[in-house]
């Protein structure tokens, strides 16, 4: 099969060459308009329905009406010289707030919004435009500032959605400046587009000096532009040919991919689409310099068969690998390993027609201007190195495993941290994030929620709630518990929890956790005598927050 793969590539290179730039091209713009469709940023979704976090995201849907995909920020409202508030002013922020949760948030125009992203499609962007819900949340004890929670229903990591917020966020801006209040934005969505736009710049460095890195290695090592060029450039046709696949699939099934499928589908099909060429390159480059009056066409043919089986071993093993995350218990590993399968098979595709057709196409040409197929290559440092590790393995094997200890060993007492606050970009958000957490708890702008439900038929009280909120209170780590608010049919309530850890720490996840790692979670104790007595075995306590559920 490899061989008859490779030989109808070579026979008629210009076809499948024609076949895959288009192919490759419609995929990927497609892929890029409807990737937000078919990624989910809430990774709660991806939790199994029995943890405590997937239970509590069921209880705001069915019981509370919030859905998952809801993007939440706060508002610091103060004013411009830092005094505490006046009555006056807070009344005006009452009635700004009040204006901005009936007002509906247009979407801006596109053109108008240099940050809308140049690949999508305006007729498949979806209209955000929508009414937000505001509400006055607290303000500080010393009354410097006001504190406002703002919710917007859609896909959070859909860059309309991102339009909509800074939309938003301009209008809420001129309207408080109009009864000279200063205002920030913090927590959830704010936090996301704020950290987005700060990494962007870098991202395209990184991203500019990654290839610039393969491009001048692969022009050191073959003295040929070609030879550097063309490999990248069939790897970026390939893979955009290979997102469109994935999120074509993830649409048609139902599936939603996590926020990181797309960078490590990226990462992998370069890593391993150019390490496929080179094993080409390589032996095509050798069998030109053993047979200078063959046609480059058959020898294309050759070498594709020859290397194809050893291509085909390595990118099955990869598939194998990653497919194991099929059986993952958290569904965003059970979504991204087949995927990235899915890629590397694109990428095996592409290696058995694409790349042996263009080694056609090319011929010699492919190794121009060098002249390195006019004599025989000398042994160089890699060759000397494998006369060696042949001539003495056992000794190079301990040296080698000495190398790989002493380099591990600077990774003894590691301890990962999901914060933030390592970050190397001061953005506004995190600024306002930081004026909050002098004044109020550091989890105030993203607060873990605690879920109350009673069964069909029975209700939950204010009063039994009441004595729960107190024991909430009592906990280590939490430094504020908001009134409890029940909903339509007074049998759920919801308590939100303001921690004194942000909520993207590592303690605030051990704090959410509890002690015995389960259970309501937060650490928190069983409900209340008085709860108990009402509805005895009936009442589940279960929490989430948006940065620690």
């Amino acid at each position: 099969m490899i061989r008859a793969l490779t030989g109808f590539s070579t026979r008629h290179p210009w076809k499948v060459i024609a076949l895959w730039s288009v192919t490759g091209i419609l995929l990927a713009v497609a892929a890029g308009a409807l990737m937000p469709r078919a990624m989910q940023a809430q990774t709660g979704d991806f939790l199994p329905k029995d943890y405590d976090s997937a239970a509590a995201l069921r209880t705001a849907d069915e019981r509370f009406g919030v859905t998952s995909d809801a993007g939440r920020f706060t508002v610091l409202v103060g004013r411009p010289d830092g005094e505490p508030l006046t009555g006056a002013d807070r009344k005006n922020i009452a009635s700004v707030a009040k204006d901005l949760g009936s007002r509906r948030v247009t979407m801006p125009d596109p053109q108008d919004t240099p940050s809308t992203s140049d690949d999508q499609i305006p007729f498949l962007v979806t209209d955000y435009s929508q009414t937000p819900k505001v509400g006055v949340s607290m303000t500080a004890p010393d009354r410097t500032f006001t504190l406002l929670s703002v919710r917007l229903e859609g896909n959070t990591v859909d860059p309309g959605m991102h339009n909509l917020f800074r939309a938003f966020r301009e209008h809420s801006e001129d309207a408080f400046a109009e009864v000279r209040l200063r205002t920030g934005f913090t927590g959830g969505l704010a936090e996301q587009i704020d950290t987005r736009d700060a990494e962007e710049p870098t991202q395209r460095i990184v991203g500019i000096l990654m290839l610039g890195l393969i491009v001048l290695v692969n022009v050191l090592v073959f003295r040929s532009l070609c030879a550097a060029l063309i490999p990248l450039l069939a790897v970026v046709i390939v893979g955009g040919a290979a997102t469109g696949v994935i999120v074509g699939g993830a649409l048609l099934t139902g599936t939603d991919l996590d926020t990181s499928t797309p960078s490590m589908i990226s990462v992998v099909l370069i890593g391993i689409g150019v390490d496929y060429f080179l094993f080409l390159l390589f032996r095509f480059r050798e069998l030109l310099r053993e047979r200078p009056e063959a046609p480059p066409r058959a020898v294309a043919a050759e070498v594709g068969a020859r290397v194809g089986t050893a291509i085909t071993s390595a990118a099955l093993t990869i598939v194998a690998a990653f497919a194991t995350l099929g059986i993952a218990t958290y569904g965003g590993f059970q979504v991204l390993g087949p995927a990235v399968a899915v890629a590397v098979l694109v990428m095996l595709l592409a290696s058995l027609t694409l790349m042996p057709a263009l080694l056609a196409v090319t011929g010699r040409r492919m190794f121009w201007p060098s002249r390195a197929l006019e004599r025989t290559p000398r042994p160089g440092l890699a060759g000397r190195a494998g006369e060696i590790v042949s001539r003495r393995p056992l000794a190079a094997l301990l040296a080698a495993t000495a190398l790989l200890g002493a380099l591990a060993a600077g990774m003894t007492g590691i301890r990962m941290d999901f914060g933030q606050g390592g970050t190397l970009h001061e953005t506004r958000a995190a600024a306002t994030a930081a004026e909050i957490a002098r004044a109020l708890p550091a989890g105030v702008a993203d607060p873990a929620t605690v879920y109350i439900t009673a069964p069909e038929g029975n209700r939950v009280t204010p009063r039994s709630l009441g004595a729960l909120s107190d024991e909430l209170a009592r906990i280590e780590g939490v430094g504020k518990v908001s009134a409890p608010t029940l909903n339509e049919r007074g049998d759920a309530a919801r308590i939100d929890l303001y921690l004194t850890s942000e909520s993207q720490t590592q303690a605030a996840r051990d704090l959410v956790s509890g002690p015995g790692g389960g259970g309501a979670g937060a650490g928190a104790p069983p409900p209340p005598p008085g709860l108990q007595k009402e509805h005895p075995h009936t009442v589940r306590l279960v929490v989430w927050g948006g940065g620690v559920g």
